[in-house]
């Protein structure tokens, strides 16, 4: 049985701020699985139900409506909320579909937007609106847009391409704009989590998936899972992430064994710009450029004690594929054979 909030199957939500926008995925593109798929795997979907109470004592969850569904192995895969900013309750927020419909129309009448937040859904919204003509103005506290993920130098290089398409960024922002109809708040997302369980950040499990709950489990965003490559437990607020680790987490919750030990990867698109990023936002003491920042293809990696913590690459998927399977091999890569872009990576795993 899977219950849901919202009224509609699960779909992807990447695109609601990207080719969705754009007008290049329709509608009918973004659901996860075919209704047809659900029935032949029978799974009984329960929509327009928002739990309340796991029930972890009784084992039995309750919504808001009062209904109660008894279970006997639970599963939260209840992710993340776009964190709300005080004082613009009514403004434009990007989590669901129908919030992506308000905005989607907004853009095709070619409306000038505002957008407070220049992290991935900010800078993503601003160059599917410019892109369509909109006049767009982002506000962000920061120096640089994305500066916290991507460092200063590459946030200076994305700052360059948002204003070269005509984006006014105003960064180093003291102030916000006023609420209005035509204004996005992008200011982040927080974990749904739920009380009873172990929280830090996010619902804390293993890497099985489980919870400090007795037969209780989670997956996704909502969660920050132990990482058996980085030694630690992280939180990924992105697609691949959650997709994947629902497959383990599905997988142990029928008995198997196998551990989710996965690198995280997730990606942006931004114009004529692909961003892919491997690995979690964690500490590192040095950085290391194949190719050069500002002339795609390229690729930064980032190291912490000789060993890659971080991948990014800007149109350069063959590097950032196969730095992927050299982490999750945990094979060592010299910081010459990282710069040169005539060695290839492969090698690494032989």
């Amino acid at each position: 049985m899977l219950v849901g909030a919202e009224p509609r199957a699960p779909y992807e939500r990447p695109h609601l701020s990207k080719g969705y926008l754009l007008g290049s995925v329709p509608q009918e593109r973004l659901p996860l699985r075919p209704a047809q798929q659900y029935r032949d795997l029978q799974v009984e979907l329960v929509l327009g139900e928002y739990v309340v109470d796991l029930g972890l004592e009784r084992r039995a969850a309750e919504t808001q409506s009062g209904k109660t569904f008894a279970w006997d192995r639970l599963c939260i895969a209840t992710g993340s909320y776009a964190r709300r900013l005080p004082g613009y309750e009514d403004a434009l927020y990007l989590r669901e579909l129908p919030q992506a419909d308000r905005l989607r129309a907004l853009i095709e009448r070619g409306e000038p937007l505002q957008i407070i937040g220049a992290g991935f859904i900010g800078c993503e919204v601003a160059a599917a609106a410019v892109q369509q003509g909109c006049a767009v103005t982002v506000y962000e506290r920061a120096p640089e847009p994305l500066s916290l993920v991507l460092g200063t130098a590459l946030g200076r290089y994305l700052k360059s391409v948002h204003l070269a398409h005509g984006v006014d960024l105003r960064l180093n922002a003291t102030s916000t704009p006023p609420p209005g109809a035509r204004l996005l708040v992008a200011v982040g997302s927080g974990p749904r989590t739920h009380p009873g369980l172990q929280v830090d950040g996010g619902i804390v499990v293993d890497e099985l998936g489980r919870t400090s709950a007795p037969d209780v489990f989670a997956a996704g965003d909502g969660t920050k899972h132990f990482s058996p490559l980085f030694e630690t437990h992280i939180r990924v607020e992105h697609f691949q992430t959650a997709q994947r680790q629902g497959f383990a987490v599905g997988r142990a919750m029928a008995g198997a064994t196998e551990i989710y030990d996965e690198a995280p990867w997730f990606w942006s698109d931004q114009y004529d710009l692909n961003i892919q990023y491997v690995g979690a936002v964690l500490p590192i003491d040095e950085a290391i450029v194949r190719g050069e920042i500002g002339k795609p293809p390229f690729t930064v990696f980032r190291l912490r004690g000789g060993r890659v913590q971080t991948v990014i690459g800007f149109n350069d998927h063959h590097t950032v594929a196969r730095a992927r399977r050299v982490m999750e091999a945990r094979k060592s890569v010299s910081s010459l054979q990282l710069e040169d872009p005539n060695f290839d990576l492969r090698r690494a795993l032989a």
